[in-house]
């Protein structure tokens, strides 16, 4: 094939105007006469001209894949012809016909394989991270409300959660100890975070505390009637506010849900997944923190609970109790670290305040 547009010769097949009779036919170009643009011709087999045009006057279909490539002559005459190159030739390369050079197996395509999956797993492994963050910057606090509701009712629905059994003033003596605690957190802590106190009688679940992703904290009866200290529970419920403070329920959010959600909230539209996930609470529900985030709340407890006149040693106590008891009793204790390794870091953190 000759590479000069002016004077190609294309192999191909052939329309008549008006007709559906498919014959060999063959393109040829050569100069226009008195000007710059390329006149076209369609040849039969016989070499005889079939119709003709300046290429300015034909329309030509853009590359799809491998089909044939399709010349529309102004009269209705129609030529295909699978040599993309030479049409890319005549035409100039644009992007359609720079894909399908790309698309045609070569050697390299393994490296671009190879580099895409690369590529994948430094997204996944550092990139993630990141994408957690834009999008914990970026949800509304609306969705927030809305996921602490969805989760709230959740447990109302399929936990066995009862109206609590716990008197008015033991509610308010835990309430008052909560405010203690919320009352040593900054400003901005608070007004970040819509922190509440609910209380459900949870028979099947016993002993458990819940933090949701807006501020919202469920304790159990159970966990009252097993843990009724002042200091014990100022140190569990210093726990929960520290999960909320450092977000570690919408990290472990995003994190289990993928790059669908981070990329749909950094567009600005996650579809039906939203509903079906988040508001529900179903997810929220299943997670379970990450070791570090653990270390991180337990530190966050011992310093608050301190800072608010209580015994930090209150969280100690409570995790001896969980390690003599020789296993991990409860839901709420099945979702963290071993309690005698917390224990010794607990004992290290409350050392670091002395």
């Amino acid at each position: 094939m000759n590479q000069d547009r002016y004077s190609l010769s294309v192999e191909g097949e052939a329309y008549r105007p008006n007709s559906s009779a498919r014959l060999a036919g063959q393109l040829v170009t050569r100069p226009a006469l008195h000007t710059d643009d390329v006149h076209v011709d369609i040849l039969d087999e016989d070499g005889l001209v079939v119709t003709g045009a300046p290429l300015s006057e034909i329309t030509v279909d853009p590359v799809l894949g491998r089909s044939a490539r399709r010349m529309h002559f102004p009269d209705g005459a129609l030529f295909t012809s699978e040599d993309h190159d030479a049409i890319a030739v005549l035409t100039g390369r644009g992007a359609g016909e720079t894909l399908h050079k790309w698309e045609a197996f070569h050697p390299r395509l393994i490296g671009v394989v190879v580099a895409l999956v690369f590529s994948c797993f430094l997204l996944w492994r550092y990139g993630l991270d990141l994408l957690v963050g834009a999008a914990i910057a970026l949800t509304p606090p609306i969705v927030i409300e809305q996921i602490d509701r969805g989760s709230l009712g959740t447990i109302d629905r399929v936990m066995g959660a009862e109206e609590t059994q716990l008197s008015a003033e033991e509610q308010a003596r835990i309430q008052g100890i909560f405010d203690d605690l919320l009352a040593e957190l900054s400003e901005d802590e608070r007004a970040e975070h819509n922190f509440n106190l609910n209380f459900r009688d949870m028979e099947r679940i016993g002993p458990n505390a819940f933090a949701l992703p807006g501020g919202t904290i469920l304790m159990t009866d159970q966990f009252v009637e097993m843990f009724p200290g002042d200091d014990t529970i100022a140190g569990v419920l210093g726990h929960e506010i520290g999960h909320v403070v450092d977000q570690h329920g919408l990290q472990q959010t995003y994190r289990a849900l993928g790059l669908y959600v981070l990329i749909g909230f950094l567009a600005g539209d996650t579809g039906p997944l939203l509903d079906e996930v988040l508001l529900e609470g179903n997810l929220i529900l299943s997670l379970r923190f990450s070791r570090e985030h653990e270390r991180e709340a337990d530190e966050y407890a011992v310093q608050l609970a301190d800072a608010a006149g209580y015994d930090p040693a209150g969280l100690l106590e409570f995790f001896e109790v969980v390690s003599d008891l020789g296993a991990e009793p409860v839901e709420w204790l099945s979702t963290h670290p071993n309690s005698s390794e917390r224990v010794k870091q607990i004992e290290g953190y409350i050392e670091a305040l002395e």
